[in-house]
């Protein structure tokens, strides 16, 4: 009987256990849906900044090729000064 009574109380931890891993278990799916979903904002937020950094690059260049055709235009309509 004293065996009896104590795989009862073996089996009645095992079960709390098992419903204390359930609920563990379904916090941590919950945990994972919520940061697959902050990943997917994130994954937007750097897509526009890369989509930022490749205009700004863009407009840089632009600004290299002004200033170079400037240049040019100086050389050719401004006079050599001389020291």
């Amino acid at each position: 009987m004293a065996d009896d009574n104590r795989l009862i109380e073996i089996m009645a931890e095992l079960l709390a256990e098992a419903r204390e891993t359930k609920t563990i278990n379904a916090q941590m799916a919950a945990n994972i849906g919520e940061l697959n979903s902050q990943m997917a904002k994130n994954n937007l937020v750097i897509g526009e900044l890369r989509l930022s950094v490749m205009r700004l690059a863009d407009q840089v260049a632009e600004m290299y090729h002004l200033d170079q055709r400037v240049r040019v235009l100086e050389e050719i309509v401004l006079p050599k000064q001389t020291v």
